[in-house]
């Protein structure tokens, strides 16, 4: 973990040339406008108006975000996903909080941890996968987490957090995103749990929560890959896969107050595993992973950041 300066952290975040970045990549971005209506294309006019007074409160620790905008979009399974929209400029302050804080908590992360970060993306999931398949673990603990950003515990979040920020200021701040409710149609809703996704910061905070359970498998010397929400780990026999997948249940749903979705989670083989849009399969002549049969092409992307 990189040392930081406590002091000045908040100034690191909270100071014009930072802001100036962080405009930069909230436009390079692009996405839809937040529940005041102002788009990318307004945000230079509206920090040369209110850039000041931004930086102002977010060094007394007053600023305060404004709920997100729910937005919800079909998934390819028929399902919903529901999207949180922060105005564009909370999407500035949140640019400018991680482009200070991840550099500090991004190199604590596991080896095994590939989504949403820099110089790793899903290709490099994958080869992991089928190294461990060419070793023999040809067993696979696929396991699926229910709406994980949506039921991420904030306490339990901040706890984690506070391990790599010692600045009272910015976890206040990072409090006030969390709690910042969220806006469907002229409803507001408060929102006691969950990180949304559409938030800029979203991603890491996913990472920072599931580290926990990164290091818990690593102890029991599990093989494993994650991808943001999306893991699998393998083992020899399927017999071992069902004492890992109830012994990993027991351990995502009592210390980290995440929900296994049980009719997802499996037990299986390379040959019907589907991770990241990508199985493991056997050819004739040539080991199970020595191919890759691409599922969905639409899944699989390098890393936001």
């Amino acid at each position: 973990m990189m040392k930081q300066d406590s002091i000045s952290l908040i100034n690191q975040i909270a100071n014009s040339d930072n802001l100036k970045s962080a405009s930069k990549k909230v436009y390079q971005n692009k996405g839809a406008a937040g529940i005041d209506g102002v788009t990318v294309h307004e945000l230079d006019a509206h920090l040369i108006k209110y850039g000041q007074q931004m930086i102002e409160k977010m060094r007394a620790g007053t600023y305060q975000p404004q709920p997100v905008k729910l937005v919800s979009i079909p998934k390819d399974n028929g399902g919903i996903r529901n999207l949180g929209i922060p105005v564009v400029r909370d999407r500035v302050v949140q640019q400018a909080i991680l482009q200070v804080i991840e550099p500090i908590i991004d190199p604590s992360f596991s080896t095994y941890s590939y989504g949403f970060r820099k110089g790793r993306n899903a290709h490099q999931a994958i080869k992991q996968a089928e190294q461990y398949v060419s070793e023999g673990y040809k067993t696979i603990v696929d396991c699926d987490l229910r709406n994980y950003f949506d039921t991420v515990h904030h306490q339990k979040l901040m706890n984690y957090l506070n391990y790599y920020i010692q600045d009272k200021i910015v976890l206040r701040l990072i409090w006030n995103f969390l709690k910042a409710g969220i806006m469907d149609g002229n409803v507001f809703i408060e929102n006691y749990k969950g990180t949304p996704q559409g938030g800029v910061i979203s991603p890491l905070f996913a990472n920072v929560y599931l580290n926990q359970l990164d290091r818990e498998l690593e102890k029991r010397g599990h093989r494993f890959v994650r991808y943001a929400d999306d893991f699998c780990i393998y083992v020899k026999t399927p017999r071992a896969g069902e004492r890992v997948l109830k012994s990993v249940t027991t351990f995502i749903e009592g210390n980290l107050r995440l929900e296994i979705n049980t009719e997802k989670s499996k037990v299986t083989t390379p040959a019907k595993a589907k991770f990241l849009g990508f199985t493991i399969w056997k050819t004739q002549g040539k080991s199970e992973a020595a191919h890759l049969r691409r599922l969905n092409s639409s899944s699989v992307t390098d890393s936001e950041n």
